[in-house]
């Protein structure tokens, strides 16, 4: 990270956007063509090519995140835009190192700059056990969760076959604001496999991940990847937020 980030023989950073040197000339039609309320005519392939692709102006447009292929394995670097190997930013790319910023971040204690900084708890609410920081753990150990009892929806009879067992997994404070890590576990409890799960989430006020979003607000689906759950598998999601943790029903399965 130090290396893409500017300590390398050339000072430059490779992620668009951090520092003062980075590159400028990124070989991504977004980057390289002004938006439409400048341009104000649309590009269409061949012309994005033949009439900016190989402009010597740098990028109207800064993809701020963005990680390019990088140098070469002498460190020499050329930030031209028709390089695609060096100056092409890629997902796959990108992925692995949002991925250990994210640890990073995680063992700092803190939440990142775009978690939304929440209002005192309310004087109603208990504040949960902590539990040991991932900072303090060894490599391989994890942090023992502050397990509550599940929380049980009004929906979730004897006839729905999910269960919601929800725990606390870390807790800090950003000066005197409390924040909490929480996992939510999904347990298939019947003897069918589930292969669509929607749910509604009250009170969520923080991020979430590992759930799909569907276009309506704090409602969520399990991932397509996942293929449902199996009978007495589970699956686990998370959300990060401050003052009480929210409360997750069922509002349709099959």
């Amino acid at each position: 990270a130090d290396y893409i980030l500017g300590k390398n023989p050339k000072s430059m950073s490779y992620l668009v956007g951090y520092g003062s040197n980075y590159p400028r000339y990124v070989h991504h039609r977004g980057a390289s063509i002004p938006a439409l309320s400048v341009h104000r005519s649309t590009v269409g392939c061949t012309g994005g090519y033949e009439d900016w692709y190989h402009r010597n102006s740098a990028d109207p447009n800064v993809i701020y995140g963005a990680l390019v292929g990088g140098p070469d394995k002498n460190d020499q670097y050329t930030n031209e835009r028709d390089d695609y190997e060096q100056s092409e930013p890629t997902i796959s790319g990108t992925a692995p190192l949002v991925g250990l910023f994210a640890k990073l971040q995680g063992n700092h204690g803190r939440p990142g700059i775009h978690h939304k900084l929440e209002a005192e708890p309310p004087s109603s609410y208990q504040k949960p056990v902590p539990v040991p920081s991932y900072q303090n753990a060894s490599p391989y150990q994890k942090a023992t969760p502050a397990v509550r009892a599940p929380y049980v929806s009004p929906q979730q009879t004897s006839k729905v076959p999910v269960v919601f067992t929800h725990s606390i997994t870390d807790t800090w404070k950003v000066g005197t604001k409390a924040f909490y890590r929480h996992k939510v576990v999904i347990k298939n409890t019947s003897k069918k496999h589930i292969t669509y799960l929607k749910m509604g989430i009250d009170n969520l006020s923080g991020s979430l991940y590992g759930l799909t979003k569907t276009y309506q607000k704090n409602i969520f689906e399990l991932p397509a990847w996942l293929k449902g759950l199996k009978p007495g598998s589970q699956y686990s999601f998370v959300y990060v937020q401050g003052g009480p943790q929210a409360k997750v029903k069922i509002l349709n399965y099959r």
